[in-house]
């Protein structure tokens, strides 16, 4: 009789383990978030997801612009709200100002300077003259030769001036993609959170059917303790992440502003990356490389102008000088030509020639060993983009393996009782850190694409929208 009855009372408790397990298993299962589908890394949604929650994470999805405009209003408003750029455009208009400087060199050159005050002129001891006097002198003057200085001179002023400019679009470039990588982090942060967020969903549900099980069961306490304290890592991990994106959003906001309406689906066109071909020939044409070449240039035709200015100088005269002191009037009038040659300066004019050489055959040797190294670390650029796209593929794949084993340690455990609560946490454990390495995997790659695309013609160029 004693036997009987502790036999039924083990049946009602596993009948009470069982109905406990069964409802866990109905109730988590649910809670499985679907896994990317193949081939998902390259097409992400024209959508975008505004947080609502700062405590999940979790936010409402509204329709927002495409990701190309969204990319296009990030380069707008961070190229417009740059101190850096700006900075730059006031250094190219005074490039522009230095050619007019220079040219107006070249053109008749006339002076006038006059005198007004009280004279005194006595000889032999006889006052001749006293009284006001009023002196005016007019000057004219122009080149006729000198070696080609100032013409040499004025293509050098152009050459800094188109340096200048390509300078001004290098740093336009730069502050684009730091804000396109920027958005792009605090993304990476998002989905992340997003990620961990039903990972503690995950946990909280098992936390709450093993407190079922607990309570007709005190034996399996230590599996709440550990499932709790699975939770809170979750949960933790979520914090984590969200904090790191709010930092990035503030970083982000700096960099465009508060009005900008910048969602998370603005990957869409960083997906594909370029050709070995094509990034030589847009490399060539960076507005960096570009810079470098026109500086490389003026600093030959600077020599050129150091050279000819060691050359006679030749220039036409023409001056005029009248005045008054008292009832005297007087008018003088002068015109010829100005020679002007250095025939011994120690050695200083060979030398001034001998540097500008060195530097222009520097600046030149310059821009062949900086385009040398962007190219070398432009195909590693493109070595990082093409195998973090390469392993964000191969964790969909996994990630599929993954979702069948956890759904099946999941089941084992809760209604055949095969598995332990520590094979089911590993197993969440081992799924939900292949789903944060494929967003790390594709943010990497996007990001790694928009620093391609600025190395080579610009991402500003790419998106379409105008340098101003």
């Amino acid at each position: 009789m004693r036997s009987t009855t502790l036999f039924m009372r083990t049946l009602m408790l596993a009948g009470v383990l069982s109905v406990a397990a069964t409802s866990a298993y109905s109730a988590c299962a649910d809670d499985i978030a679907p896994q990317p589908e193949k081939g998902s890394w390259k097409s992400p949604k024209a959508r975008a997801v505004a947080p609502a929650d700062s405590a999940t994470g979790e936010g409402a999805t509204a329709e927002v612009l495409t990701p190309q405009a969204q990319l296009q209003l990030i380069a707008r408003e961070a190229a417009k709200r740059s101190a850096l750029v700006g900075a730059a455009k006031l250094l190219a208009d005074a490039a522009s100002y230095d050619i007019e400087e220079t040219r107006g060199a070249a053109l008749p050159q006339i002076g006038v300077n006059g005198t007004l005050g009280p004279a005194y002129s006595r000889y032999a001891g006889e006052t001749l003259k006293k009284g006001t006097q009023i002196t005016g002198t007019l000057n004219v003057s122009g080149l006729i030769y000198d070696g080609g200085r100032l013409n040499a001179l004025t293509q050098y002023r152009r050459e800094m001036a188109g340096a200048a400019q390509y300078g001004l679009q290098a740093t336009r470039e730069q502050v684009v993609l730091e804000a396109v990588s920027t958005a792009l982090e605090r993304n990476r942060y998002r989905t992340q959170a997003k990620v961990y967020q039903q990972y503690a969903r995950k946990m909280s549900c098992l936390v709450e059917a093993l407190e079922q099980i607990v309570d007709v069961d005190r034996g399996r306490a230590s599996e709440l303790v550990q499932a709790r304290k699975t939770q809170a890592q979750a949960e933790l991990a979520r914090d984590n992440a969200l904090t790191t994106s709010r930092q990035v959003e503030i970083r982000l906001r700096k960099l465009v502003g508060d009005q900008a309406n910048i969602g998370e689906g603005i990957a869409g066109p960083l997906t594909q990356t370029m050709e070995a071909g094509e990034i030589i020939r847009l490399l060539e044409q960076s507005n960096e490389m570009q810079q470098m070449r026109l500086q490389a240039e003026g600093a030959m035709r600077y020599a050129e102008s150091v050279e000819a200015g060691q050359k006679p100088q030749v220039s036409w005269v023409a001056n005029s000088t009248g005045g008054v002191q008292g009832d005297t009037k007087s008018l003088a009038v002068q015109g010829g030509l100005s020679v002007s040659y250095n025939l011994f300066n120690g050695g200083s004019d060979k030398a001034a020639s001998a540097a500008a050489a060195r530097r222009a055959e520097a600046a030149r040797r310059q821009y062949e060993e900086t385009l040398n190294t962007k190219t070398s670390r432009a195909f590693e650029v493109q070595e990082l983009a093409s195998g973090a796209f390469d392993r964000a593929r191969r964790y969909v794949e996994v990630l599929k393996d993954s979702e069948r084993v956890r759904n099946s340690t999941f089941q084992q455990w809760s209604q055949l009782g095969k598995r332990s609560l520590f094979d089911v946490m590993s197993a969440e454990g081992d799924h939900f850190n292949l789903r944060v390495a494929y967003v790390n995997a594709l943010h990497d790659g996007y990001q790694a694409n928009a620093q391609l695309r600025s190395m080579g013609g610009g991402l500003m160029r790419w998106l379409g929208v105008e340098e101003r």
